[in-house]
């Protein structure tokens, strides 16, 4: 910690820290767009659009919920 150089803590693989840092990097976008998608959602008035814009909010809401739940213990 006194050592001001920054280091990657995932087994100090650079392609695991760069890929994490992209993927958080295009979540905060994702919930971005998502924030002003649903501040103007009254103001849309396709209805397949909504739909469409209401069904993928939610799939990118629970995938990573669904990938994170354990499998059957191992015996």
């Amino acid at each position: 910690t006194d050592n001001p150089q920054l280091h990657c803590v995932l087994n100090s693989n650079k392609e695991a820290c760069s890929f994490a840092v992209g993927a958080g990097f295009l979540a905060f976008l994702s919930c971005l767009v998502f924030l002003v998608l649903d501040a103007h959602d009254s103001r849309i008035a396709n209805s397949r659009f909504k739909t469409a814009f209401q069904l993928l909010d939610f799939i990118l809401a629970d995938i990573p919920g669904l990938l994170g739940i354990p499998g059957p213990p191992k015996r």
